[in-house]
């Protein structure tokens, strides 16, 4: 079915503020947006950086070989791990390690970049991972890849476990300085709670007054209930969750 009354127009009017890194995943999320009838709004809120230094990174790489495993937790940390190999791809690197991703979306951009991928789980956040490996050995060698000052919710629980976890900054994220006035809108998204709290920290909450507020994962939301906002969130964390969530939102309100 297609046309404006059609489910690729579930969005028709609204302005939709997109809060991610510009580029890369942004655009991703503008074009599904768009196909669903919104203004999808370009508003980055963090910027993606280099780690303060390459040199882990590079040393664990040339390691490789010794992990058992290598987590990936977020599609930059893919872009970052092969932004650091040759030809920027992973194919190279054969049956061992194997691979896992927190989410999806993390492990088609492996899968783009040449990696096989040995483990996405069905709750695809670390507390899904820390699940899937209940039944690790002791002693099991595992790299972790995530931005600076990430979550070690993961890392507590192998840890505790009797894995050997090497955790390695791939990249940081930091609030955009100056943040320009936010642009006429009705939805604002955010997929992370750095994103969020850069918003609030130029914007306040006041902004988002008789918004739609819609997040992608438990912990951005926490994140907006801790602002004292009534977020929507996605079922799964992926750009079609969130449409979904946010349409749904839109019908209980009396939208069309």
């Amino acid at each position: 079915m297609s046309g404006d009354s059609g489910p690729l127009r579930i969005l028709k009017g609204l302005r939709v503020l997109v809060t991610r890194p510009a580029h890369g995943h942004a655009d991703n999320w503008a074009a599904a947006l768009a196909a669903a009838g919104a203004t999808a709004l370009s508003y980055p809120t963090i910027e993606v950086l280099p780690p303060p230094s390459w040199e882990p990174l590079d040393e664990a790489l040339r390691q490789i070989g010794r992990y058992d495993w290598i987590i990936f937790t977020s599609q930059s940390t893919v872009a970052s791990a092969a932004s650091r190999l040759e030809g920027g791809c992973f194919s190279a690197w054969g049956a061992r390690p194997r691979v896992a991703t927190v989410g999806a979306e993390t492990a088609r951009a492996l899968k783009r970049a040449g990696s096989h991928v040995d483990l996405v789980p069905s709750d695809q956040r670390q507390e899904g991972l820390i699940d899937a490996f209940r039944d690790l050995e002791t002693g099991t060698r595992l790299l972790f890849l995530h931005a600076v000052a990430g979550r070690d919710t993961l890392i507590e629980a192998l840890r505790g476990r009797g894995c050997k976890v090497d955790v390695v900054a791939a990249y940081q994220t930091v609030p955009r300085r100056p943040l320009p006035p936010a642009p006429a809108f009705d939805v604002a998204t955010f997929a992370s709670p750095s994103a969020l709290q850069a918003f609030v920290a130029s914007h306040g909450t006041r902004t988002l007054a008789n918004k739609t507020v819609a997040v992608i994962g438990p912990t951005t939301a926490a994140e907006a209930v801790r602002h004292g906002l009534q977020p929507v969130i996605a079922a799964e964390p992926n750009i079609d969750a969130l449409i979904s969530a946010i349409a749904s939102t839109r019908t209980s309100q009396g939208g069309h």
